[in-house]
């Protein structure tokens, strides 16, 4: 029964052999673009934005709303939340991104003079609304160093009478999040695939050479390193 079992371990060691060779082209083909952003996510977080409503322009700095702001963007796609008033004053942030845009900082302070300038270039084409949200967007977009990770949206935010209270803005991750799940999913099964690849060839070696009392260690050690071309080594040393 015993040999019968260890016998088994080569053709383990080639089947996962050939299952790390799919699953390496697999991670190749889902791994996620960089500086892509995700449609998915996009939506996702497009959605959530839709969802906030508010009743005054009162309730805009309360604890409550900003409780219920979090609760509503909750999720793991979303990274950093701002809000800002419409004078462009940030009332509130949180997240990875909120160093870079300090409270009660003003959104206009916080663009560079690169992104100032392409505003200013613009700006006579929109209507105030359409400007704060481009200056807001640059504010929170200031830190840089993240944004080929994160993408930002910046929306404004008004009560049912259609009165502007404010903005809110999100950095939300570009990676989808399902795509990275499968990604994680394939690296997982690609480590046990090595490991039963890399450690059959040898255990069957240790098995068929101490049933023959031979220099086990030596050729389990041997195999242990050179894998395949050690394996068929001994193979072949083996029937002679």
């Amino acid at each position: 029964m015993k040999k019968v079992w260890y016998n088994k371990l080569p053709w383990i060691g080639l089947v996962s052999g050939v299952l790390m060779i799919i699953l390496l082209v697999m991670a190749v083909v889902f791994k996620p673009s960089v500086n892509t952003e995700s449609p998915v996510n996009r939506k996702i977080v497009t959605q959530k934005l839709d969802e906030i409503q508010i009743k005054s322009k009162e309730a805009f700095n309360s604890d409550e709303f900003i409780e219920y702001l979090n609760k509503t963007l909750d999720g793991s796609t979303v990274n950093t939340k701002w809000l800002i008033s419409s004078d462009g004053l940030i009332v509130y942030a949180n997240g990875m991104m909120a160093r870079s845009t300090p409270l009660n900082s003003s959104i206009y302070d916080l663009i560079n003079e690169q992104n100032l300038g392409l505003l200013t270039a613009v700006e006579d084409n929109m209507n105030e609304i359409q400007k704060k949200c481009l200056y807001a967007a640059a504010a929170i977009r200031k830190e840089g160093d993240h944004n080929n990770v994160y993408g930002h949206i910046v929306v404004p935010l008004k009560t049912d009478a259609n009165e502007l209270v404010g903005f809110v803005g999100v950095a939300f991750n570009l990676d989808d999040t399902t795509q990275s799940s499968t990604i994680y999913v394939i690296d997982i099964a690609l480590i046990i695939c090595f490991l039963l690849y890399w450690l059959s060839f040898p255990l069957w070696v240790y098995f068929d050479c101490c049933q023959k009392n031979n220099k086990y260690i030596f050729w389990t050690l041997f195999v242990l390193i050179g894998n395949l071309p050690a394996y068929i080594a001994y193979f072949i040393t083996r029937k002679q």
